[in-house]
């Protein structure tokens, strides 16, 4: 009867070292795809903001819109990204465009308030652009750096 019980219980002993083992190799496996889905999401940001500084050289789009846009793309980079540039610029800008209403907000608006606000939002574009459009330039040398040190390739190209 002890040969049974051996048996029994190597059998036991095998179904736990194999479930431990799967698990592990499930794990591995999960942490590898969230890696690549995080690459993936990083480059489609980086993607973005080479559109964005392109858009904004090409005056297709207004100071104020890409300034809101490309700081928050920049929030969604990890702190480990280098090298590091002084894109503080684009925050700052975007910060200030907070105080102007939005979506429906704006909608609300009387057509002179309205006015008003884009015609201030212009003049403060208009004294901001130097210093935006430099932020750019330093942002489009060091996206292909980025790319490389985050060990993806632009889906552009």
């Amino acid at each position: 009867m002890s040969l049974v019980w051996q048996i029994i219980l190597a059998a036991l002993i095998g179904l736990v070292i194999g479930t431990v083992m799967g698990l592990l190799a499930w794990r591995l496996w999960l942490a590898r795809k969230q890696r690549e889905e995080a690459k993936r999401q990083q480059l489609a940001v980086l993607d973005s903001l080479g559109v964005l500084c392109m858009a904004m050289v090409q005056q297709q789009i207004e100071l104020s819109e890409a300034s809101i846009r490309i700081s928050a793309l920049l929030d969604t980079l990890p702190d480990t990204i280098s090298p590091k540039v002084d894109l503080s610029d684009f925050h700052q800008f975007a910060e200030t465009c907070r105080q102007f209403d939005r979506g429906d907000s704006r909608q609300a608006l009387t057509p002179r308030v309205r006015h008003q606000q884009d015609s201030y939002r212009w003049q403060l574009e208009e004294d901001c652009k130097e210093r935006l459009e430099a932020c750019a330039q330093r942002l489009e040398t060091v996206l292909p750096a980025w790319r490389a040190g985050l060990g993806v390739s632009s889906s552009l190209r």
